[in-house]
């Protein structure tokens, strides 16, 4: 099958998307081995992955500043090389504050490389092509997170955590040889710039400000369902159900099987049927999912479980990120884009301290439980208050 020039400079950016975020997702089984490691409670563990999502927070805006005024290619390839260093810390931590420290390095080079990579992207693809774009990227971002676990168990069960974190540096190391494929595809800005310049929702067109706040509460939700998941999981599934890592493991495998087969139907979904048609039911069944986790204690019930949750997630993949550019005016995109995702990062990091804290006042299935309300709100938010946009006509673009 031959591939034209736009589809091999897209391959060579979903390649490393699966491979950073399987590099990623085989810290995941770790975390209940650094609870007995380092002698600390499973909820201090599980702040592994808010550390990393901090670091995102802090570094995004900057981040978009570099990638203006430096370009795309550069970030690429900084990026990998940024995460292979914090991998490498975490691998040689002594304690569990130097293995953070690790990890708040390797977050700082994800966020760098997520958006050069996704800039990158959107320089090379139309604008009715979008919708499709954004959820591959997210699919394969969610695969590579889901599927990273299986390798992650086994290596922690069969050898130790501090190889995952090696291995997880070598995949870096590779996914910077994949991007040095990939050309500069922007254009430089010139003159003074503030790194933390971001954008103003009085820049929306009137009749879409209260969609696009709509956008950004769903999205912050919506992060901290995934890494709530993420975090709470596999403290539900290793410590109070005594299952084990390589199980633990099975389970983000099918979660990240279940995201895959719904990259190409939610694409289809967001650009043919609208962006409702997508988001409503993705918050629907988050909530069932984290509503009967704590009734499914075998490993077959919770296969099921997570299928579900899965597919919920599996719409979500993308969707919004469009449907924020479908409402933002295309000088302010950018600026946008950065403020909504900003605002989503604290979602993220929020998630896993919130259901730490549950976790270690009651137990990881209450923190299931009192995240379901949250998602009940952000689906009920989308469905009656944001418009739908696929029915516009299409802007022109600059």
């Amino acid at each position: 099958m031959r591939l034209t020039e736009t589809g091999r400079l897209l391959l060579s950016l979903y390649i490393p998307t699966l491979a950073l975020n399987f590099g990623q997702g085989m810290v995941v089984p770790v975390i209940p081995t650094l609870s007995k490691s380092f002698d600390i409670s499973v909820g201090l563990a599980a702040q592994v992955v808010s550390v990393q999502l901090l670091a995102r927070l802090l570094f995004l805006m900057p981040s978009g500043a570099i990638v203006d005024r430096w370009g795309r290619r550069p970030a690429l390839l900084a990026g990998p090389l940024i995460i292979a260093l914090g991998a490498v810390a975490m691998g040689l931590a002594p304690n569990f504050w130097a293995l953070l420290g690790g990890q708040l390095i390797s977050g700082l080079g994800t966020t760098l490389w997520q958006l050069a990579r996704e800039i990158s992207a959107m320089d090379l693809v139309r604008q009715e092509q979008r919708g499709r774009l954004m959820s591959g990227f997210m699919g394969m971002g969610s695969v590579g997170e889901s599927m990273g676990p299986i390798a992650g168990g086994f290596i922690t069960d069969r050898v130790d955590f501090h190889t995952v974190f090696f291995v997880y540096a070598g995949i870096a190391l590779v996914s910077f040889l994949v991007s040095l494929t990939v050309p500069e595809t922007g254009k430089l800005l010139k003159g003074p710039m503030n790194l933390f310049n971001i954008g103003r929702l009085r820049e929306v067109e009137p009749q879409y400000r209260p969609t696009y706040v709509v956008i950004v509460i769903n999205t912050f939700v919506a992060m901290m369902r995934g890494s709530l998941r993420r975090s709470i999981l596999p403290l539900f599934v290793v410590t109070q159900l005594h299952l084990s890592s390589t199980e633990l493991g099975v389970l983000f495998g099918v979660i990240g099987m279940v995201e895959f087969l719904m990259i190409a139907p939610t694409g289809i979904i967001s650009d043919k049927l609208g962006r409702k048609a997508a988001v409503v039911p993705s918050a629907v069944l988050g909530a069932i999912a984290f509503l009967t986790y704590p009734l499914a204690t075998t490993m077959p019930a919770l296969i099921v479980v997570s299928a579900v949750g899965a597919v919920g997630t599996g719409l979500a993949l993308g969707t919004m990120a469009t449907y924020t550019y479908d409402v933002i005016p295309v000088h302010a995109r950018g600026r946008l884009q950065t403020l909504r995702r900003t605002i989503s990062e604290f979602g993220g990091m929020s998630g896993p301290m919130m259901g730490g804290a549950v976790t270690d006042l009651i137990s990881p299935a209450a923190a299931f439980l009192a995240f379901v309300p949250l998602q009940v709100a952000s689906g009920a938010l989308i469905a009656f208050f944001a418009k739908e946009t696929i029915r516009r006509p299409a802007r022109e673009d600059a």
